[in-house]
């Protein structure tokens, strides 16, 4: 059965009759359809109403130009090849051709007309335009490909914000483009104890993601049998002959692997060439940068025959308040807008030692990014990827809880129930506990139903931390939903302003209000941070 072949709808514009008819004579039996009109107003209603593949115009007709014709229909077929066929001798400064010049999609042929040529002319013309649009296409198709690698790439990685009891790493991961080589895992061994790694794989875009999901993948098997008895140079082993012998020669990763262990309070890690590990002391008020005798080795994937070794771990006592950071380069050679000067690992430093200071240290990322954001540092040559590790320790005269949930609504629900028995338990105050119930419920409501929106598939976890004291009661939430504007200068809002910013996105917030004696807002690049501040004595004297 032969292939029919699509014909050619053609649309010729002339105010004389005979010119029309001689162009469908002359393109009669050749799979064309020729439909013919006299005037540029004719030939706008018909390129409203129809779709063609080819228009022919004579660039002198009555009324208006050809020119000023083309850009009519241009309004209304903006891609459309158009062919001017005239006896229009151009001037001396070329301005005929200038004009047609100034559309991709118009071309130029002369009146007496040769048929073979016009023919070409024309089916040159629908070709260009069907090139274009498969171009296009496949470019539209292939950006819809890597946005959706990006969605999975996002799902293969650990929660923004990982918790285990009083156990937290957060993280703040940024492709320079749609999906990222930069890698980051944390896994629970045993009690207190995690796994920890931050790879970065040369190389960016597609290649690269691919060879993270391989090694991601490699991880979790490692893992999925002994995990208790893996030491760290068995582990960067087997990836260094994973990546010399299943993954090809040329490719290879930088990388920290490490133990945190909160049993010994020790820290044991291993750099593959890779940045070091950072801590930060609260008592002391100063981060240094561990791994003092450099130790470690070469970069994953260099060399089959190199052999990681336990003389070449890093072992660090660690406070149990200790922040921990771990970094790809793309952190600190992340550029100035105008000056394209790098910030550097120094000016990274000192700006982790300011921020580190945060109640709250899991938003310490989305705090760190914004303020290089805010300093100018927002050209992104690598891909950006900034751990936290650390502990929601209790404090003198203090108890804490924090806990992560998903955005579902039974989930945090039960959240809730446990942040009610917490305050319940350490307070013998069973109706303070049910306004905490009622006010993180009430919240949290709002931002799983109203403010995440379409991050719902994605399902970013919410972070709940909440602090007992003698006087009050702390609470913050951290989310990924919508950002909600701040009214006021210093972020504090009084009650009917906060309800009024909350009314189109949810029930609760008078609420809210009425329990908690003062709220602020902020938000760090892609991250809510609401704190309440409940004052113990004024709701014991509400109570009588």
């Amino acid at each position: 059965m032969e292939k029919s072949v699509k014909k050619i709808k053609l649309l010729a514009v002339d105010d004389e009759k005979f010119n029309l008819l001689l162009l469908r004579e002359a393109l009669k039996n050749e799979e064309i359809i020729v439909e013919g009109c006299e005037s540029a107003d004719r030939a706008v209603e018909l390129i409203k109403s129809k779709e063609y593949d080819v228009a022919l115009l004579d660039v002198i007709m009555p009324g208006i130009n050809g020119f000023e014709l083309r850009n009519l229909i241009r309004q209304y077929a903006p891609r459309l090849p158009i062919i001017y066929l005239t006896a229009v001798v151009d001037t001396i400064d070329n301005d005929l051709v200038e004009k047609i010049a100034e559309d991709k999609f118009t071309y130029y042929m002369k009146k007496p007309f040769v048929r073979t040529e016009l023919l070409r002319h024309i089916r040159n013309a629908v070709e260009d335009r069907q090139r274009e649009d498969q171009t296009k296409n496949y470019y539209n198709n292939l950006e819809q490909d890597l946005e959706l690698a990006s969605e999975v790439q996002e799902l293969m990685l650990p929660d923004w914000c990982v918790q285990y009891d009083d156990f937290f790493a957060s993280s703040i991961y940024q492709p320079c483009q749609k999906v990222s080589g930069d890698i980051f895992d944390v896994i629970k061994i045993a009690p207190r104890k995690f796994f920890v790694l931050v790879g970065d794989i040369a190389g960016h875009g597609i290649q690269a993601a691919l060879y993270m999901s391989a090694v991601q993948s490699l991880i979790k098997m490692i893992f999925g049998r002994n995990p208790a008895d893996i030491k760290l140079c068995e582990i960067l082993n087997r990836m260094n002959m994973y990546f010399c012998t299943e993954l090809g020669q040329g490719n290879y990763m930088t990388c920290i692997a490490a133990y945190v262990n909160y049993n010994t309070n020790q820290l044991n890690f291993y750099s593959a060439g890779h940045p070091n590990i950072s801590e930060y002391s609260p008592k002391r008020e100063k981060l240094r940068m561990l791994n003092s005798e450099n130790k470690g080795g070469i970069p994953i994937g260099w060399e089959k025959s190199f052999e990681y070794c336990d003389e070449e771990v890093v072992k660090v006592d660690i406070e149990d308040d200790s922040l921990l950071f771990a970094v790809t380069d793309g952190v600190f050679e992340i550029a100035d807008r105008k000056s394209d000067e790098m910030l550097g690992m120094e000016n990274l430093q000192c700006l982790l030692e300011s921020i580190s200071t945060s109640k709250n240290a899991a938003v310490i990322p989305y705090r760190l990014r914004e303020a290089m954001r805010q300093m100018g540092y927002e050209r992104n040559a690598d891909d950006f990827c900034l751990l936290t590790m650390g502990r929601f320790c209790d404090k003198l005269d203090e108890k804490r809880l924090a806990l992560t949930t998903p955005p579902v609504l039974n989930s945090t629900n039960q959240l809730v129930v446990q942040f009610g028995k917490m305050v319940e338990e350490n307070t013998d105050d069973s109706e303070l506990a049910g306004k905490v119930e009622i006010l993180i419920g009430e919240f949290l409501n709002n931002v799983v139903i109203h403010g995440l929106g379409n991050r719902q598939q994605s399902r970013p976890v919410i972070l709940v931390d909440l602090i007992i004291r003698n006087d009050v009661i702390e609470i913050s939430v951290l989310d990924k939903g919508k950002n909600w504007n701040v009214s006021s200068a210093d972020n504090q809002q009084n009650g009917s302003d906060l309800e009024e910013s909350f009314a189109t996105s949810g029930r609760g917030m008078a609420i809210i209000c009425s329990i908690a004696s003062s709220i602020s807002r902020n938000r760090y690049g892609e991250i809510n941070e609401t704190c309440f501040v409940i004052d113990r004595k004024d709701q014991q004297n509400a109570d009588t």
